[in-house]
């Protein structure tokens, strides 16, 4: 009879040391997947943090590299400007009036940064989107402006109008020139190259560069 008992209490025991391992296996198996999701949704984390702050670095120095592939066209130009009083197409004698301008100036041609799009795919794989090249500035130096050879009568006066009028025109002809040889075209190569340049440097493998 104790033999059965202690029998009883050896089975009991086992039972109990059996279903001790159990759990300690399935603790041990719970906080495995626990650590593996864990470690997948950090990890997805860290990508997306590391992307968005390479985003951010790349759209800082893109924003300091467009403004030095900026290309400048500089220029000195003569202007002669005749005027005369007409009557039906025809000069009236005595209302004739003209000069001579010589002045220099510069145009200014790039691409505006106001909202780049850039989109780091992974660390080997870069698209940005950019503004369209277009002019920047279009300056005359006043300092450069000489008049001379100035002719003018009593019924036709020259005047600021004049001289203000000749070179808006000057600049808007001049810019339209050098815009149908290339000069935007030029600026859009200039500034492709230079950013492909440094987003190379970065490691970048594939870089896809477009202008909207």
């Amino acid at each position: 009879m104790k033999f059965c008992v202690e029998l009883m209490n050896d089975h009991n025991k086992l039972k109990g040391d059996i279903s001790l391992k159990k759990k300690k296996i399935f603790v041990i198996i719970l906080i495995c997947i626990i650590a593996v999701i864990g470690i997948y949704i950090y990890s997805k984390f860290a990508v997306k943090r590391e992307t968005s702050l390479l985003s951010d670095t790349i759209e800082e120095k893109v924003e300091k590299l467009a403004e030095l592939s900026a290309i400048k066209y500089n220029y000195t130009n003569v202007v002669t400007f005749k005027d005369a009083k007409q009557f039906k197409g025809i000069d009236i004698p005595f209302t004739s009036k003209g000069f001579l301008i010589k002045y220099s100036g510069y145009i200014k041609g790039g691409v505006e940064l106001n909202n780049p799009q850039i989109d780091v795919k992974d660390n080997l794989r870069v698209s940005i989107v950019l503004d369209k090249p277009k002019v920047l500035e279009n300056v005359i130096d006043e300092e450069s402006v000489y008049i001379y050879d100035e002719r003018d009568s009593v019924f036709n006066k020259l005047s600021f109008n004049d001289l203000y009028d000749a070179l808006i025109k000057e600049k808007q002809k001049t810019e339209k020139e050098i815009i149908d040889k290339g000069f935007l075209k030029e600026a859009e190569n200039n500034t492709k190259e230079i950013i492909s340049d440094f987003l190379t440097s970065l490691g970048f493998k594939e870089i896809k560069i477009e202008f909207r």
